[in-house]
């Protein structure tokens, strides 16, 4: 091993070390620390892990995904290598390898799954070179960072220049921008959802890739699920949606179950994250399994204990409260967890939405403009709203728009005493919390202290 590789990954558990002894973290300080003794350690320590590289990419669902597809290995393909705290970044992804052992240098997983940014793909994939790459969908998401939908496409495709050779890819058919990406390579494995004849999404959904990519004609759809997610077909090339290899034929919420056709044989599957988008979550996991070489059988199985990440679809037991913690990030997301809370029966509800701008949350809350509160607000049958974050004020105007009462409305923008107020309000009952990212990491941080949830890197 290089000298300077070994010096840089131990001075990067040190730091590592002492940053999570002071309370501060530290899930990619080792990154950008050993990326400054070695700028090339990640190259160094990847290429000599025997274990094969899987990057999972796209808008929404990395992180739901890789705790998916994580829980379903754990079962037959002993340690895994990730990065469990969701930093994706190039910091990220090299602090989840060099921190992977203790006393060794280079791990020994049998697989690395790194859920990975976008933008980081193209470095992300230079310097790993992964056996495969999984891309869930593509929307506008934190403009200020990405730009338009065809440089979020972009990046990802530049990633995907460097899978190995005979490495595979797994793609959502139902997203044109991403089954476009499996054009012209030779291991593909599509998803998707069947659903039924002329089927709508529900409410106001931007349709962010509206386009053929081949020719620029706007695409037909015969039915879609939500966005621009669905059965598309372009009138004037002919180009269409590829047909799935795994394909989720029905699935009922009241027997949380999906059925699921694979190798032309249909089988049933636990299904317990509500929302469309949370099927293509699933199936997107149990695609990059199969994909692994795990069996349909052992997918299964593995998937009847499952739970969710944390701050996705999380449920947590605070007293006499039912906390429901899902991220927010994005219209389409937004959009999507709305739609679940609207399938949730349980009496006694209110909604906390809290709204940061700091950079991980994307600077820009224009998009909030684009969720359709006014759709949705009236089927959630939710009295009390709070608001809080650095943003309160405009989510807050949101609200007031989406013709919520004003006193129906409490605004505070300090997270820690307008949690309490709303756990104190309700005093049973269920409790919506929403927050974007940086703003979800600060709930669960207090959670975590009051002794309701693990940490993340616990479990």
């Amino acid at each position: 091993m290089n000298p300077r590789t070994w010096l840089a990954v131990w001075a990067a558990r040190l730091v590592g070390f002492l940053s999570r002894l002071t309370g501060r973290g530290g899930s990619s300080i080792t990154g950008l620390v050993a990326r400054r003794i070695d700028p090339r350690v990640l190259i160094r320590v990847s290429r000599r892990f025997a274990g094969g590289s899987l990057l999972l990419t796209g808008t929404n669902g990395k992180t739901t995904t890789a705790a998916m597809l994580r829980h379903i290995l754990a079962g037959s393909a002993g340690r895994i290598l990730a990065n469990r705290s969701g930093a994706n970044l190039i910091s990220g992804l090299t602090a989840a390898f060099v921190q992977a052992e203790r006393w060794r240098i280079v791990p020994r997983a049998k697989w690395a799954i790194l859920e990975t940014d976008e933008a980081t793909m193209p470095r992300a994939g230079l310097e790993i070179e992964p056996r495969a790459i999984v891309v869930t969908n593509f929307f506008r998401d934190q403009l200020d960072r990405y730009g338009e939908l065809s440089t979020t496409v972009n990046y990802v495709a530049r990633g995907i220049e460097h899978l190995q050779a005979g490495g595979t890819l797994v793609l959502n058919a139902d997203d044109p921008q991403v089954a476009r990406l499996g054009t012209g390579q030779a291991h593909v494995l599509y998803y998707g959802l069947e659903g039924q004849p002329g089927m709508e999404a529900a409410g106001y959904d931007a349709v962010d890739a509206r386009y053929c990519p081949a020719c620029g004609t706007a695409l037909v759809y015969d039915r879609r699920f939500y966005a621009h997610v669905g059965h598309y077909h372009c009138p004037h090339c002919g180009w269409r949606r590829p047909t799935p290899d795994v394909l989720v034929t029905r699935w009922s919420r009241a027997e949380e179950t999906l059925w699921v056709r694979i190798d032309g044989e249909e089988r049933p599957f636990r299904w317990r994250l509500p929302g469309v988008y949370n099927i293509y979550n699933q199936v997107a996991a149990m695609s990059a399994a199969l994909a692994l070489g795990i069996n349909a059988g052992v997918v299964a199985e593995q998937l009847q204990s499952f739970r969710p990440a944390f701050g996705r679809m999380e449920l947590v037991q605070a007293g006499d409260t039912r906390l429901w913690l899902a991220l927010v990030k994005n219209p389409v997301g937004f959009n999507q967890v709305l739609g679940a809370m609207s399938e949730d029966d349980q009496p006694h509800r209110a909604g906390l939405i809290v709204i940061n701008d700091q950079y991980a949350d994307g600077r820009d809350v224009s998009w909030l403009w684009d969720v359709d509160f006014e759709h949705w607000i009236p089927k959630l049958g939710i009295d009390s709203w709070y608001v809080s974050g650095i943003r309160a004020r405009d989510m807050a105007v949101r609200l007031k728009y989406a013709g919520v009462e004003r006193d129906q409305v409490v605004v505070d923008e300090s997270i820690p005493n307008i949690l309490q107020r709303a756990m104190d309000d309700l005093q049973g009952g269920t409790l919506y919390v929403l927050p974007t990212y940086t703003a979800m990491l600060e709930v669960r941080n207090l959670l975590t202290h009051q002794g309701l949830v693990k940490h993340f890197r616990e479990g």
